[in-house]
Parts: C-alpha cells; sequence; structure tokens
C-alpha cells in the first residue's frame, strides 16, 4: 500500500523536474567524445531546512539530466550527502544507468545535522574516488566534484580540496544564501570566476544549470582524457578546438655566435614543423635579440605552416654584444600578442612563450617578466650551457618549464622535450593560472561598484573575480581606498557602503554578497540616482566633502529601460567621475551619456575577459583624481565635457620635494593634489603646458613643459613618480635650476609669445639654503611662483618664497593636500605677475638666423593613407622659418629601402616655393625602411657643400627623421656620424615605429618625439620649432646640457704584461675592447687609458690620448705585449695614481666623475699591495679586480673597491663570459646618482642588519598581502646597499624556510622585487620559539651576512597572527643577551603575553586585530631605523648591552636601553 500511495508523488516529481530544465542544445557533445567520473557533495545540515532540500533535489536532477544529455553514458555520477557525518547515496558503479541516478535522487531523503564540509570532502576521496567504488581515474578519466552548501563548514576544507587539486581532479563550488566566499574560493579549482558559484536563494540554484554543465564540460575537455568516440582529426594531429599563440624569442647575440645560429635555427623549424599551424589554430610569431628585440614576423603576418617555415628559413644572425632580455621580453608583451598583432587572449586561446638563450641577460628582466605574468603568458625556457639557466627559471611560469642542454649540437633535439608542453597548452591539458599581485600606490579615493545582478551566474563571478583582484592591488582603509557595491536590476539594492569594511581582509570575505538575481528589465537611471542620494554621504563613508576623488564603475549587459540623462548629470554636477563598462546588449551611446568622458567608456565582448585583461580599467580606477565641471564652451572648438571652467594658457612648472620629508607613506597626497591640478586644465600645446621637476640635495628632471601634448599623458607620468630619496633639501639650488633649465624655449616655454610662467613649489620640509634671493630672480623673470606646503616645511618663509604672501599655501597634515587643488585654482589659472614680458620679447626674438633644415620622411607604401598628415607636419614645421638663401634653407628626402630625393637645400629661394613644392610632393614608394643608409646618404650628400649646406661656414644644420616603421638596417652607426660631424637631429616616430631608434637616431632623448596616430603629428611642430628656431648661443647652450647628462667615466684599464701572459695576450686585447664597445667614449663623455706592468709599469696612452671609440679600439689592437718576469702589481697601482689618474693626463677626478680602475692578473703579486690599494680607496678611486687563471682572490679583494668588484675566470678564453656583469659594475654615472667618493662613504653610512621573521603558517595566509606590502614600504624607505641596510626574510609555521638571507640581495630593486614575489608558506602548527632559535644560529651569522660583530646594529621583526605551539621565552632571552633588537608584531590571534616574551621592550611591541592595520606603524619605524643608532661595543655587561637612539621625532621608540 506504501509503495501505491508513493506512485503519484513520483510522477508529479518527474513532470516538474522535466518542466525545469533548461535548453542545453549548444551543449551536446560538449566534451567532445571525452568520459567523466563526476561527484556530487551535497550539504543537508539542519540550516537548510525541508522545503529548500527539495529545490535543492530538483537542481541535482536537472542538472544530472543535462550532463547526460551533453556526455551520454560516457558520465558516470556519484552523490555524497553529508552534514554531522557523510553518507553516501550512490557510488560511481551503483547504477548502470542515468535513468536509475535521477530515480534515486527522486526519493532521495533530507538528513539534517551540522555542516562538516571537510569532513565530507575526505570521505569522498577515501571512499569514492577509488577503483573500487567505480572510478576510472587510472584509465585517464577526467575526475569532477561539485560541492554545494549553504553555510560556514564547521571544520577546515584547505587540506582535503589541496589533496584533490594535486590529484588533478576540478573542484567546483556552488554556495546558497549563507555560504561564505573566501570558504568556497578555498575549496574550488582555479580559476575561481568559473568554478565558483553563488545565489542568492535556493529557488535560483535553477539558473546557474546551464553555466555549470558549460564548466564541467570544459573541465572535461581540458583533462585530456581517452576519447571513447573517434573524431575527425585535423593536420597535426588535434582537434579544431586546439589553438594557442607561439611567440619564440631567440637570443641573436654573440651569445649565440654566427657558427652556432644554425643549429637554433633548426630548432625553431622542429618545433614549429610539428605544430598544427593556422589561422584558427596555432599562430607563431618569432623574434630576435641582442642589444634590442627584433620582430621577424606577427602572430597575423601567415596563415599557413609553409609560409611560417619559409620565413624562419630566411633568418640571419644578427650578432651583437648585448643580451637583453628584459627589454625583449617587454617588447612581446607590448608588441607580439595584442589583438592587433593576431593575439587572442580576448578569445580565450592561450597564449606561450619560448625563450631560447646561450648566456645571461645584460638587463633587469623583472618589468618585462611582470608585464608577461600579468597577461597570463606561460613561458617556457631552452637553455644552451647553464649561463643563463638563472634568468630563465625565473622568467618562466614554473623552473620545470624551463629545459637545459649542454652544447648547441644537441639543441635542436630540445625541441622533442618541449613539444608535449606546447602541445599540452595547445590541446588545454596543461593549463597555468597566474596569480600575479604587486601592490600599487596610489592616492585617497572612495571607488563604488554599480553591478547589474542580471547578468547570469558566470558573468557575476567574472566581476566578483574582477573586483577582488582590484582589491588585492589596493591600499584598503578609511584613510586610503574606500570600496562601496550597489547591485541593481529593475531596483537597486545596497550591498556595502563606503565605510562597511576598513580592511582588505574584511572586504573581500563581503565580497560572496555579490550574487546574480533573476530580471529582464534594468533601470540605470534609478541605480544612478540611488548611489547619488544613498551613499555619496559623509555617514555612509563618502569623503567627497573633503575633496576625495569619488569614482564610480558602472557594469551591465543590458539597456536600461528608464532615462540615465539627468541622474548622469547630477553625478558630474557633484564631481563624481564616473566609468561606464558595457557587454553584450548594452547601449554603447548610453554609456557616453553615463561616463564624465568617452575615454571612460570600456565596451566588451563579455565580462569574462575582464579577469584576463584588467589593466585599462584599474588604471583609470586607481589614477583618476579631481571632479568634473560641466562648462559652458567659449569658442566652437571646445567640448561641452572638460574639466575646467575657462580658456587658460599657461606654462606651469611642478617643483616638488623628493626627500624623506615627504616619504613614500605622503607622495600619494603629493601625486594626488598633482593630478587633481592638471585634471582641471586643458592640456594641449596651445593652452596648458605641465614640466615636473623633483628635487632634494639635487635635482631631477621627470619631464618638461613641452614633452606630454595631453592631459592624460601628463597624468600618467605624475602617476608613476617616485620619489629620489634623500635627508637635505637645496630648495633654493632647486628653484635656481628650475629658472634655468624649466623656463626657456628649447624645453617648451612660450615666454617670448608672452604666455604666463608659473612655478608650484611643493615641498614637507626646510630649506637648508638661500631661498629668498633666488626667488626674487623667479619674480624678475617673469615667473609667477606658487608654494604648497605641509609636514616641516617653513609657513612663514614660504610666503616670502611666493610671488605675493596671498600665493602660499600650507597644510599640517599631508592628507588634506589633494583637496587644496580646488582651493589654489582660481589664482592658479587668473594671477599674472607684474612683470614686462613685452621687454623679455624684444631681447630674445631672432630675425634672420642661418640655419640648413633638412627632412628624411618616410617615403614607403605603408603610410601612404597618412601622406597628407606628413606634408601637413613639413609645412607647420617651416612656416614660422625666414626661409631665404642667406637665412633657413630646407630640403626634402623620402626614403624606403633607398632614399628619393624630393629638392635639395638649394632648390628654392623663397618659403612660397618650398610649401608649393611640398603640397605637390608624391609618395616614393617602396615596402620597408633602410633608415640607417638614407641617414648615410644626408650625410654625404644632402648636407653637403654641393648640394647647399653652409656646414662649412659653421651655420646649424638639422635633421628632421620621421618614420611610420621599424628600419630592417642598423641606425645608430649613422646617427652618430651625423653627430659627429655636427648635425642636430630629431627623431619623430609614429605607429609602428620602434621607440628606441628613434632615440638613437636623435642628438639626445629629449629630441625624440613618439605618437601612437599619424593625426596626432600636429603636436610636435611647435616643440621642434622651440630648438630650431634658437639663436646659436642658446642652441650650443641646449646641446652642452644634454651632453653634460650622459655619462662620465674615466676608466683605466692595468693589464697583466708579464711573460705568464704572452699566449693569452690576443685574447686580452679583445676582451678589453668589447668593454670599450659598450662606452660612450668622446672627450666630454667616457675616457679609457691603458697601462701594462710586469717587472714594472709602462703607459700604453693616457686618458686624454684618444677622443672616439674607434681611435681607441685601433689602439687597443695595435698594442704590444710588454714582457717581464716579475708581478709588481703594488708598483704598477702606486703607478697609475700618482701618473695616470692626475688632471694634466686626462683624469677628471677634480670634477667628480667617476674614476675607475680595472685590473687584469694571471698571478698572485710578488710586492706588498695592501697600501697602494688602500690610497686608490682614499683618492676615491673605484677599483675592480679580474683574476684569471693563478691569481690570488684575496689580494684581487683586498684591491678591489668592495668585495663584489672582483671576478674570477679559469683561462683568458673565458674573459668573455664576465663581461656583461663588468659593464654593469661600470654604469656610475650621473643618471644613476651612483657616486663612489672613497673609503669614508663606507665608514659614514648608517649600517643595519634588518631580518623580517614571518609567520607563514595556515592560518595567516589572509596576511600575506598586507605583509608583503609593509615590508615593501619599508625598503623603499630604507638606504639598502651591502655597505649600508641589509635585509634578510625567513617564513616558519612548523618549520622554518629561509626566503633570502642578508647577503642575498644587494640593491634595494632586488629585495623588493623578490618581496613582490614572496608566497605563502602554508603548514601547521605554528612554532615561534624554534623560528627565533632558528635566526639566531643560521641568519645573525657571518655566513650570512650578518655584520653583529663589526658592531652594525641587529633588528629582527617578527610578525605572527597567532599564538606559538611551542616555548618562545628561551630563545627569545637568547637573542636579547647577543644584543639582536626585536621588535614583536602581533595580529589577528597573537597574545599580548607572549609578545611581550620576544619584543626587546614594550615599546617595541604591537598588536592589531587585523592584518590590514600593521601598515599604520611603518612610517614610524621607518623613521625610527633612519635615526643614529650606536652600540657601546658589543661586550656583555651583566647580560644586557647599551644601545643609544638619536631621532629627532617625539617617537615613543626615540630611546630606550636593553
Amino acid at each position: 500500500m506504501r509503495r501505491h500511495r508513493l506512485l503519484p508523488l513520483c510522477a508529479l516529481l518527474g513532470v516538474l523536474f522535466a518542466g525545469l530544465l533548461p535548453n542545453l542544445e549548444a551543449q551536446e557533445d560538449c566534451a567532445q567524445g571525452l568520459e567523466a567520473d563526476i561527484y556530487f557533495l551535497v550539504d543537508s545540515s539542519w540550516s537548510m531546512g525541508k522545503e529548500n532540500f527539495e529545490h535543492v533535489r530538483q537542481f541535482l536532477y536537472s542538472l544530472i539530466q543535462s550532463l547526460h544529455q551533453a556526455g551520454g553514458d560516457r558520465f558516470k555520477f556519484a552523490l555524497v550527502q553529508y552534514s554531522n557525518k557523510p553518507r553516501t547515496e550512490f557510488q560511481l558503479n551503483s547504477y548502470p544507468t542515468t535513468q536509475g541516478v535521477l530515480a534515486h535522487i527522486k526519493a532521495m531523503p533530507y538528513r539534517g545535522g551540522g555542516t562538516r564540509t571537510g569532513l565530507g570532502l575526505d570521505f569522498l576521496i577515501r571512499t569514492h574516488l577509488t577503483t573500487a567504488s567505480g572510478s576510472r581515474a587510472v584509465e585517464g578519466v577526467a575526475q569532477a566534484v561539485v560541492v554545494l552548501t549553504d553555510g560556514r563548514s564547521q571544520d577546515d576544507v584547505a587540506e582535503p580540496a589541496q589533496v584533490l587539486w594535486l590529484a588533478g581532479v576540478e573542484v567546483f563550488a556552488v554556495g546558497v544564501q549563507d555560504a561564505v566566499d573566501s570558504e568556497l574560493r578555498e575549496m574550488a579549482s582555479k580559476p575561481h570566476d568559473i568554478h565558483v558559484f553563488s545565489v542568492d536563494t535556493f529557488l535560483t540554484l535553477r539558473d546557474i544549470i546551464q553555466d555549470l554543465v558549460v564548466g564541467l564540460c570544459d573541465a572535461v575537455t581540458r583533462s585530456g582524457g581517452g576519447p571513447v568516440a573517434n573524431e575527425a582529426p585535423v593536420a597535426g594531429g588535434g582537434t579544431a578546438q586546439e589553438s594557442a599563440d607561439l611567440v619564440l624569442l631567440i637570443d641573436g647575440s654573440q651569445n649565440v655566435g654566427a657558427a652556432n645560429f644554425p643549429f637554433v635555427h633548426d630548432l625553431a623549424l622542429r618545433i614549429i614543423e610539428r605544430l598544427d599551424v593556422g589561422r584558427d589554430t596555432v599562430r607563431v610569431a618569432l623574434a630576435l635579440y641582442n642589444g634590442n628585440p627584433q620582430i621577424k614576423f606577427y602572430l597575423n603576418s601567415y596563415d599557413s605552416k609553409s609560409s611560417v617555415l619559409e620565413a624562419v628559413k630566411g633568418l640571419a644572425y644578427s650578432g651583437g654584444d648585448e643580451s637583453n632580455l628584459g627589454l625583449a621580453l617587454e617588447e612581446v608583451a607590448k608588441s607580439l600578442l595584442s589583438q592587433t598583432a593576431g593575439g587572442r587572449a580576448d578569445e580565450g586561446v592561450p597564449q606561450i612563450l619560448v625563450v631560447v638563450s646561450a648566456g645571461p641577460s645584460t638587463d633587469d628582466t623583472g618589468a618585462g617578466d611582470r608585464a608577461l605574468k600579468r597577461a597570463s603568458v606561460i613561458t617556457f625556457g631552452i637553455t644552451i650551457g647553464d649561463t643563463a639557466t638563472a634568468d630563465l627559471e625565473a622568467v618562466a611560469t614554473d623552473k620545470s618549464f624551463v629545459l637545459s642542454t649542454p652544447d648547441f649540437r644537441a639543441v635542436a633535439s630540445m625541441g622533442d622535450q618541449l613539444l608535449p608542453y606546447i602541445n599540452g597548452v595547445v590541446q588545454r591539458t596543461i593549463i597555468v593560472h597566474n596569480e600575479f599581485t604587486e601592490v600599487v600606490a596610489v592616492g585617497q579615493r572612495d571607488i563604488i561598484f554599480l553591478i547589474d545582478s542580471t547578468m547570469g551566474a558566470t558573468i557575476i563571478n567574472s566581476v566578483r573575480e574582477f573586483i577582488r583582484r582590484f582589491v588585492d592591488i589596493m591600499p584598503i582603509g578609511p584613510d586610503q581606498v574606500q570600496v562601496g557595491v550597489v547591485q541593481f536590476s529593475n531596483i537597486p539594492r545596497l550591498e556595502m557602503d563606503l565605510n562597511s569594511h576598513g580592511s582588505r581582509e574584511e572586504l573581500t570575505a563581503a565580497l560572496g554578497s555579490i550574487k546574480p538575481r533573476s530580471g529582464q528589465t534594468i533601470n540605470i537611471g534609478a541605480a544612478l540616482d540611488f548611489v547619488r542620494t544613498n551613499m555619496l554621504r559623509s555617514e555612509k563613508g563618502s569623503r567627497i566633502q573633503q575633496g576625495v576623488p569619488q569614482v564610480l564603475l558602472l557594469m551591465t549587459s543590458k539597456t536600461s529601460s528608464d532615462s540615465v540623462e539627468a541622474p548622469a548629470m547630477a553625478l558630474q554636477r557633484l564631481g563624481v567621475l564616473t566609468l561606464a563598462a558595457g557587454s553584450k546588449s548594452a547601449d554603447e551611446q548610453e554609456l557616453r551619456k553615463i561616463a564624465f568622458a568617452d575615454s571612460f567608456v570600456f565596451h566588451m565582448r563579455d565580462f569574462r575577459s575582464l579577469v584576463r585583461n584588467p589593466k585599462a580599467i584599474v588604471n583609470a580606477l586607481s589614477t583618476l583624481a579631481g571632479v568634473v565641471v560641466t562648462e559652458v564652451p567659449t569658442e566652437p572648438v571646445m567640448e561641452i565635457t572638460t574639466v575646467q571652467t575657462q580658456k587658460v594658457v599657461r606654462d606651469i612648472v611642478f617643483l616638488v620635494d623628493g626627500s624623506n620629508y615627504i616619504g613614500s607613506s605622503n607622495l600619494p597626497y603629493v601625486r594626488d593634489f598633482m593630478i587633481n591640478v592638471v585634471n582641471q586644465l586643458d592640456v594641449r600645446p596651445e593652452r596648458v603646458q605641465i614640466g615636473l621637476l623633483q628635487f632634494a640635495d639635487r635635482q631631477k628632471i621627470e619631464f618638461y613643459l613641452n614633452s606630454y601634448s595631453s592631459r592624460q599623458d601628463v597624468v600618467n607620468k605624475i602617476s608613476q613618480l617616485r620619489l629620489t630619496g634623500g635627508s637635505v633639501l637645496n630648495t633654493g639650488a632647486a628653484l635656481d635650476y628650475a629658472l634655468v633649465n624649466m623656463f626657456k624655449a628649447s624645453t617648451g616655454s612660450r615666454r617670448r609669445q608672452g604666455v604666463q610662467q608659473v612655478l608650484v613649489l611643493i615641498t614637507g620640509g626646510p630649506a637648508q639654503d638661500q631661498v629668498k634671493s633666488v626667488a626674487d630672480k623667479l619674480a624678475l623673470s617673469g615667473v609667477l611662483t606658487f608654494t604648497v606646503t605641509s609636514g616641516q616645511a617653513d609657513e612663514a618663509l614660504m610666503k616670502t618664497v611666493a610671488f605675493v604672501p596671498d600665493l602660499a599655501y600650507h597644510e599640517t597634515s599631508f592628507s588634506s593636500l589633494p583637496a587644496m587643488a580646488e582651493l589654489i585654482m582660481p589664482k592658479l589659472i587668473t594671477v599674472v605677475g607684474d612683470t614686462d614680458v613685452t621687454t623679455i620679447l624684444e631681447e630674445t626674438v631672432v630675425a634672420g638666423a642661418e640655419r640648413d633644415v633638412a627632412f628624411l620622411i618616410d617615403g614607403t607604401e605603408n603610410v601612404q593613407a597618412d601622406f597628407a598628415y606628413i606634408r601637413d607636419f613639413i609645412i607647420k614645421v617651416i612656416e614660422p622659418l625666414d626661409i631665404g638663401t642667406d637665412r633657413v634653407r630646407v630640403s626634402v628626402v623620402q626614403h624606403s629601402e633607398r632614399p628619393t630625393p624630393t629638392f635639395y637645400l638649394d632648390t628654392y629661394q623663397t618659403k612660397d616655393d618650398v610649401i608649393r613644392a611640398v603640397n605637390g610632393m608624391t609618395l616614393a614608394g617602396g615596402r620597408s625602411l633602410n633608415t640607417g643608409a638614407a641617414l648615410r646618404f644626408m650625410k654625404d650628400t644632402i648636407l653637403s657643400e654641393r648640394h647647399g649646406s653652409r656646414s662649412a661656414r659653421n651655420v646649424p644644420q638639422f635633421l628632421i627623421v620621421l618614420a611610420g616603421g621599424r628600419s630592417k638596417d642598423n641606425v645608430k652607426d649613422s646617427a652618430g656620424a651625423l653627430k659627429t660631424q655636427g648635425v642636430v637631429p630629431f627623431g619623430v616616430g609614429v605607429k609602428d615605429a620602434d621607440p628606441k631608434q628613434i632615440e638613437a637616431i636623435s642628438h639626445n632623448p629629449s629630441f625624440a618625439f613618439n605618437v601612437k596616430e599619424f593625426s596626432e603629428l600636429s603636436s610636435i611642430p611647435q616643440r621642434l620649432n622651440n630648438y630650431v628656431g634658437l639663436p646659436r648661443e642658446e642652441l650650443t647652450q641646449v646641446l652642452q646640457q644634454a651632453q653634460s647628462n650622459a655619462a662620465k667615466r674615466d676608466i683605466v684599464f692595468l693589464l697583466d704584461g708579464s711573460d705568464n701572459t704572452r699566449n693569452g695576450f690576443p685574447e686580452l686585447k679583445l676582451f678589453v675592447q668589447s668593454i670599450v664597445e659598450s662606452l660612450s667614449v668622446s672627450k666630454s663623455q667616457d675616457r679609457v687609458s691603458v697601462v701594462q706592468f710586469a717587472d714594472n709599469p709602462e703607459i700604453n696612452f693616457y686618458l686624454n690620448a684618444h677622443k672616439t671609440k674607434n681611435d681607441t679600439i685601433n689602439a687597443i689592437d695595435n698594442l704590444r705585449h710588454k714582457g717581464g718576469r716579475h708581478h709588481n702589481i703594488g708598483r704598477a697601482l702606486q703607478f697609475v695614481r700618482h701618473s695616470v689618474f692626475t688632471s694634466s693626463t686626462g683624469s677628471r677626478r677634480l670634477e667628480g666623475v667617476p674614476q675607475i680602475l680595472i685590473l687584469i692578473s694571471s698571478k698572485p703579486s710578488t710586492d706588498n699591495v695592501r697600501s697602494p690599494a688602500f690610497a686608490l680607496k682614499e683618492h676615491g678611486i673605484v677599483s675592480v679586480g679580474i683574476g684569471v687563471g693563478e691569481a690570488n682572490t684575496k689580494q684581487l679583494e683586498m684591491i678591489a673597491y668592495k668585495p663584489g668588484f672582483t671576478y674570477k675566470v679559469t683561462d683568458f678564453s673565458k674573459l668573455p663570459s664576465i663581461q656583461s656583469q663588468l659593464v654593469v659594475t661600470l654604469n656610475i654615472n650621473k643618471e644613476t646618482g651612483e657616486t663612489m667618493t672613497g673609503i669614508s662613504d663606507l665608514v659614514a653610512s648608517k649600517k643595519r642588519d634588518i631580518v623580517f621573521l614571518l609567520d607563514g603558517s595556515d592560518d595567516s595566509r589572509n596576511g600575506l598581502p598586507a605583509i608583503r606590502e609593509f615590508i615593501r614600504r619599508m625598503a623603499e624607505e630604507l638606504d639598502i646597499g651591502e655597505d649600508k641596510v641589509r635585509v634578510a626574510v625567513v617564513q616558519y609555521s612548523d618549520d622554518t624556510t629561509v626566503y633570502f638571507n642578508l647577503k642575498t640581495h644587494r640593491s634595494k630593486k632586488a629585495i623588493i622585487y623578490a618581496v613582490r614575489n614572496l608566497r605563502h608558506k602554508g603548514g601547521r602548527p605554528r612554532n615561534t620559539g624554534a623560528a627565533l632559535q632558528f635566526v639566531q644560529d643560521r641568519i645573525f651569522t657571518a655566513s650570512s651576512g650578518s655584520r653583529r660583530l663589526e658592531g652594525v646594529p641587529q633588528i629582527l621583526f617578527l610578525l605572527t597572527g597567532g599564538i606559538s605551539n611551542d616555548n618562545v621565552s628561551g630563545a627569545a632571552l637568547a637573542l636579547k643577551q647577543i644584543g639582536i633588537l626585536s621588535f614583536a608584531v602581533g595580529m589577528k590571534n597573537a597574545t599580548q603575553e607572549e609578545l611581550e616574551k620576544i619584543a626587546v621592550s614594550p615599546r617595541f611591541l604591537f598588536n592589531f586585530p587585523v592584518f590590514g592595520e600593521l601598515l599604520s606603524i611603518q612610517t614610524e619605524i621607518a623613521a625610527f631605523l633612519q635615526a643614529k643608532i650606536q652600540i657601546e661595543p658589543p661586550t656583555v655587561v651583566g647580560k644586557k648591552y647599551r644601545l643609544v637612539f638619536e631621532n629627532q621625532t617625539d617617537s615613543p621608540l626615540s630611546s630606550f636601553i636593553v
């Protein structure tokens, strides 16, 4: 009877479930004939309830039926219910057909209980993922788990989930109602945007079925298990869905060499021959690199394998001393993987880079590596020999992706080893998810995300993932970046206010509330009004009244059902910066009405691409500042919506304090102030121009008035500003420098045209030189000076510096600076200085100056459509010139493969004739550019006396080179020859021109101009005329200034000329020549001398003997071996100090030019070297010691300026292996600011050894971003160097791991890069006591780089998130007894009692409830560490040390005694 009563219910359920099935026609055979084992782990706890469990059964029924439609009997299913304990409903082999599975689900009971998801996962692993239970994993069948839960687990889920991942199981997590987003992410596979699903109610589970089926089918396809049904193969053995973008990046430098290049060439052919190359399958691009990357062909250059192979067969060895892999990686990221170059990242096609290298990189690879990782490029490496291994392992996606071969003969076989990797990516059996997080420094801002909730589960998951990643890189906090979220359909719904969550951890956890909601219509207008009336209020966290930028990002996939125009305008009137992102059926015109400017409308095919390519929107969200004001247009050409109030024409230079008085913590406020000002100005060459100069003890020009011609370019450059640092503020010198270098015609000043010149001084510290007289000088020169100050700046003094006291602005807190932009703006754009501008104009106008101006323009077919722009460009340059036979002469030459003169310098005598000839020009034609050959033609033919040049009469010679593409030949040598002849070249690059070639052509980097489109050329003529129109004296000054900024070094080679080196002397000469090749040899730049020694020293040539590189290299080539039996290095060192590093022989030591000695020796010295070596250091001479064969390493280290300046090779043939390292060591010049002034520098510097001991246990995983950022900020402010501050990082949990020790990294840049790549260690329990003992025994030791025994302060920072599992007292006491200064920083669950045992004093103890608050103490601690620390000296007195800290601050850390 019971059975009969159930029949009607079953029938009813069957009808009900059938009606719920989604339309899944698109999913038929979704797994391409592959098999799959799919396990369901379903929460049936009390929190769910019977009614909701019914919805779960309906969901499971519909999902499994849909999967059966997609995969047929190839898909097998198992199901486990769990609460307090798990229970098997059915196994994979319980039912032979899916009908049996569905029948079981109809009758499945609700069980109730607690929520132990971790136990459920563990049960699934032990009892279901076994062959006995029906698993076909050993046969290669895909394994997938779907977890469904409605609340927080009562046990740990991370560990069993990790077991599943390691076993290759794809895990999908479905959360309902109160499920915790962070927990779902802990369980799910990556990427989370396709593996995590969240819904608001059990009823809406049905809305995610189709997306979940798609995800499961994709997972099965990616797993690549053994197919059951035969598929029609395509050429190459794959399926039609297999695809990838492959870039081959090959070392073309002398690391490979011409003799070995054919082996590398064959490797490339071998890789390509085995792939299915085609437009829809595998696309291939190829580049060679040496000093510069050379793109041979793009991803969309060829559509067939045969064409690609032909192109590769035509490859030729490029050669070159340098091997700049870093530059090449940046070029790949920028130019080879984009959509325009044929890249398909937006379509979900994986992108692969294969780097083939035979030697170490000669530049830093960090920036390029980060760019590729951000773009999720999968990087493999093939290294020949072992010198490139370290670089390739650093840039490869995984170290296992680097393959190595000992020599070139075996390199072709590496293709066979690499191919399975490439095919794995192509066929989606290898999937790599780069987790690359870099916290960016941005100023205060309130950011609101306004999200269309009707976009479906998959899209909402992607949006949530995008926001989470964005939050990960933002400095979240009440005084930094705040985030709010609103979702909307036909009505808006608040998810979180701006002040709901004060830390990154809290905010990330709360993002789980962003869930899909059903709805067919959306009302964007109502949602915009909701944001304005409900969120932009101070009690809701908005800081709009304080002038903090308010940024709103709308994300929608539909057109609004209500009007958006009035709500959008209302937001703009409030100053809100609105961005609009749309996909699918969103109306782009509607988005333009909403966004505050057209450039902030983002339209994409699908928001899922946003997770892969977030850069454009992230940049906008993190750099926008200021407010928007709607202006009434004053003339027809002006846009309706801008960010200014009237027509303003000014030249404005920001002079910014770059010292420690500002510091990295306050820099964002300074940047935001400038950005807020710039955002309210109409920046373009004919309106407002902006320049930026930074200063501390010295000055650094960031950009000139004519460097950037648009507001966005200026804002972008300001956003990238990094402080120079330093504790000395020479404000007067900086003001004078700005007057001389920034307010002149050559750098963009329009003072002659009567344009008001404005200087805005921004400083946070006291001036330490004379400022009043310089300020008066600025005023007399017509410069209107404003001062904007904070911190320790002298407010009264700054009022005397300002043009008038009313133009001096001061705020006690740096955080108030951004709002000051509104206060300063009215006067900044209206006040005029009381200066007689007309007098200046009369004095400086140049009439009838003689000069020869030649144009060399791109005449290839590539510029045909844009040729009118080129003609217009030439006319705009020559229009202001006084053209005539005895005044300005003009010539124009087109070039492609060969140059074609249009007219010569002496062809036309009047301006009208020249303009008529330019207007009548037709394109010469040609396919490619040989600019190097064309430059030689210009030098030998056009700029020669027989064709009208007046160079013999000292008439200035100008050459303007314009190119729209990359030259196929070398431009550097030809350009150098022109410059040597006295020609002043300018480079103008458009579209595909290589900026590095343009810079190489130009007289100096400030004479190089690059624009993206030909239509943008109009911004350049005025900037060119600023130089071409200069009087001869001023032009000479400009050129001399550019020359003086170049590298200057005096380098002496002291060569072993004893009998021991006779056979190796030819190789020794070649090595010296290769070093000289890398230098800029001239009278005003690098100077070179060569001395040989044996029994006694002998000069070959002095520093002032040769004035060109060629002459120097020829002199080295003509060297004859000296000979001699003894090896008196000491005598030779004394000789070079007294006889070579002197003014009479060409040394510029007294002018502050770095003095460098390179000693190359093959044997130990036969005399004493200690005293002569010390004398060299006393004189500020930087010595480098190179030992060959039997040379004594200890002697070399004694001679070398510091230990890192020694090198050793086994014989002379190995000298080239150290060339790149030596060149880096020689980079001591004005630009880098590295000046070696002698041994006194080492003694006087503030030395510290600082160890960061980090809690890497499982409980502290979420704290890693804050900890990383804390260390990074500390490193930014510390004076890091081998002889200054050293830093180590150690992680611990149950055991302790050294990430890097005190001697691993010698530069700030290296440490910051290492910290950014720090990954969480993991493990449990947390053994803090053992970790403290570890750092005492293993880190604070001489072998690890500690200088404790030299009296250098030893400092330990412990950062922990909880209580130790072991005893900390003994280890903490032992550290105190040896004089270690221990800071104890606790977060989250750490206890005060334990921290007190560890900290050296209660003042050095900090305890915070959340990890994010760690950053609040960073500034105070950094200031303390930079105070003077004296140790009196390290001898034990009653187990106490006396440490004295001299600190000018009122910090509680300012003094104490241990």
